[in-house]
């Protein structure tokens, strides 16, 4: 129910995508100016040291299936890269400065355009009103820098986690062994399982503040209370969103060599507020549109229960 209640919300709120999808790119820009504008001196030392050079050698060993030579040229290409970096201590501030900006200072832009993602499918939900996507992101903007404040500190191990699981299977794909690429496949299982947990256990946070007004932190204790009603239904919708937004963004990207990614990422996230919303209307039993003619009444936990014990009596 959760699935296919996602899917009818996401087509009936798709021109939210693309408000979505210029807001990413102007951040994405952003991001490639200031931190092109910071890196350039690094990057002239690394080209200098012919690092990107040896990188593409690397791709084209790879695709060329030579994988003991892959394996031997990015533990090369790694130790040149980390050589040049300490033996440049005057671009220490650059360093700090790019760290800073590609940890925290991107994702904590980009997701501020999650509460109004929600604020604007809350109004479509509860009384099939469309509001400007530019009013709410103004209107919450300091509900949403503190959610994203909070969000990044909350969901930071399992982040940690998540790169770690990204960075060995890159590592391992590169040794081209057979039972390597069978730990890979298991890798990446676990990989999917961990993010659809990561979803699934916050499924109800930005629910909470955007439907109950809740400041960031009081809303996860909500969250909480919400997904653990549910959390079966919610993390087995999710392990299955997870899938499909994996295999089509792979997909996309690889025939568009990557480029398709400006546009089936966004949709992505949105899918996803899409999914935490029809989550937390499900989990509290709250009606809601999913078109101008359709409302779902999801069943409460009272009327479950009594339909229980009424089974018992017959």
């Amino acid at each position: 129910m959760i699935f296919r209640n996602t899917f009818r919300l996401l087509i009936t709120n798709f021109s939210n995508v693309w408000k979505s999808l210029l807001y990413y790119v102007i951040c994405i820009l952003l991001s490639l100016l200031v931190c092109t504008v910071i890196a350039m001196p690094i990057i002239n030392k690394l080209n200098e040291a012919n690092v990107f050079n040896d990188f593409f050698a690397i791709l084209n060993n790879f695709f060329s299936s030579k994988p003991q030579t892959t394996a031997y040229s990015i533990d090369q290409v790694n130790e040149t890269f980390w050589n040049v970096l300490t033996q440049n201590s005057q671009f220490i501030p650059n360093y700090v400065f790019l760290s800073f900006w590609i940890i925290f200072m991107f994702p904590f832009l980009l997701n501020l355009a999650l509460v109004p993602n929600a604020e604007v499918l809350y109004g479509y939900m509860t009384s099939h009103v469309k509001y400007s996507w530019t009013v709410k992101y103004i209107k919450y903007i300091g509900k949403s820098l503190l959610y994203s404040l909070a969000r990044f500190i909350v969901l930071l191990p399992l982040n940690v986690l998540i790169i770690f699981l990204i960075y060995s299977i890159i590592k391992i794909a590169t040794l081209g062994v057979f039972l390597y690429y069978l730990l890979d496949i298991l890798l990446l299982g676990v990989l999917l399982c961990v993010v659809a947990l990561k979803y699934s256990l916050f499924a109800c946070w930005l629910p909470a503040i955007a439907v109950f007004n809740h400041n960031a932190f009081y809303a996860l204790k909500t969250n909480f209370k919400c997904v653990f009603k549910k959390f079966f239904s919610i993390f087995s919708t999710c392990i299955l969103l997870v899938i499909i937004a994996f295999v089509v963004n792979l997909i996309f990207a690889v025939f568009s060599f990557t480029l398709s990614l400006i546009i089936t990422l966004p949709l992505t996230a949105f899918t996803f507020v899409v999914f935490n919303m029809v989550s937390f209307f499900t989990c509290q039993g709250m009606r809601f549109y999913v078109y101008p003619d359709t409302v779902v009444s999801p069943k409460t936990f009272e009327e479950t229960d009594s339909i229980k014990k009424i089974k018992y009596v017959l």
